[in-house]
């Protein structure tokens, strides 16, 4: 049954007068409240976009990131929620799960109330940098004033299947005073949704094996081994995400910065393991020039947008230069990470 929220007042006589619901007049007007403070539904939520739309005509009333970098959808729906209503939202996530980091950093960008760029904003709410990789999952929440029984037994549905979708219902009352109060109740209790959405994350991470296993059946096995066995001990691998697996540089402070990745399917038919390269820091880390890195790639290198990519830190400014190009060969690969280990000197 849909969960009802019941309120009262202490009277100065030390009686108890109920507080009944008044509608929210304007879903507007929620919608203001939850932009200006998305913590009343989720203090783990930065709002990036407010009526962001989409290519087919559909509007979403706000997109956040949650600290993990994932997508979360967030629906208004003033009074009661017809079943359509869960259509939308699974709707709308078909087209959030695809957005890419440049597309999530364009939402962000044409977001006045950001008031900085999405890794400032990032780092200021979360108190961490933007992961170098956004979402790898999604998830959906339908706020209303009230759900009906219909839309209920969808949402549980949907939820023991794993799919990432909630319900909040926010009720609206007004004292004897005046004074405005709003109230929340989950559909789903939010630790349980967390952990369903745990449980999708992972399986949505492809872990190393697997990795090694799209590469191999790709025909390039041993261009992808040879590369991750050559960088061991000079870079860090990150966790694999879609079809790509990155490595981080481990500065003396602690901090890490990422410096190249490599894809586990080939970029075309012509087959090869498909890199991009970080050039501006690798080239700082290993203290060599950037004609002396180019010189260990294979000839046909294309530039490659790192701002896209990886977050841009202090002092590296909009500058920084990336390299995006194909090893097809053993000999290209075994070229690249001797030269990296000799520099590193290993």
């Amino acid at each position: 049954m849909p969960q009802e929220v019941r309120m009262w007042e202490i009277t100065p006589e030390n009686t108890l007068a109920e507080v009944t619901p008044s509608g929210i007049n304007l879903e507007e007007r929620l919608e203001d409240w939850l932009e200006s403070d998305i913590s009343m539904l989720d203090p783990n939520l930065l709002v990036i976009g407010r009526q962001v739309r989409t290519p087919f005509s559909g509007i979403i009333d706000l997109l956040c990131l949650d600290s993990a970098g994932d997508t979360v959808i967030v629906e208004l729906k003033k009074g009661k929620t017809p079943r359509e209503v869960t259509a939308q939202a699974l709707d709308y996530a078909a087209w959030v799960k695809d957005l890419s980091l440049e597309r999530i950093k364009e939402i962000a960008a044409g977001y006045s109330k950001l008031g900085s760029s999405l890794e400032d904003a990032f780092a200021s709410r979360f108190d961490q940098q933007l992961p170098d990789t956004l979402n790898l999952t999604h998830r959906s929440l339908i706020v209303a004033e009230r759900m009906d029984d219909s839309t209920e037994r969808i949402v549980r549905y949907l939820s023991d299947l794993n799919v990432p979708v909630n319900i909040a219902t926010v009720q609206h009352f007004k004292d004897s005073n005046g004074r405005e109060m709003l109230a929340q109740v989950f559909l789903v209790e939010p630790e349980v949704a967390a952990g369903k959405e745990r449980e999708t994350s992972k399986s949505s991470r492809p872990t190393v094996g697997q990795l090694q296993s799209m590469a191999e059946a790709s025909g390039i096995g041993e261009l992808y081994l040879k590369v991750k066995n050559g960088v061991s001990g000079i870079l860090s691998p990150q966790q694999p995400a879609n079809q790509s697996v990155g490595y981080t540089w481990k500065r003396k402070d602690g901090s890490s910065r990422a410096v190249l990745k490599t894809d586990a399917v080939p970029p075309d038919e012509n087959g090869g393991l498909k890199f991009y390269i970080h050039a501006t820091r690798l080239v700082d880390y290993l203290g060599i020039t950037l004609e002396g890195l180019k010189s260990l790639l294979p000839e046909s290198i294309d530039d490659y947008a790192v701002s896209g990519w990886v977050v841009s830190f202090e002092g590296e400014g909009d500058n920084s230069i990336g390299w995006q190009g194909t090893f097809r060969t053993v000999e290209e690969v075994d070229k690249f990470i001797a030269g990296l280990r000799a520099a590193a000197g290993q």
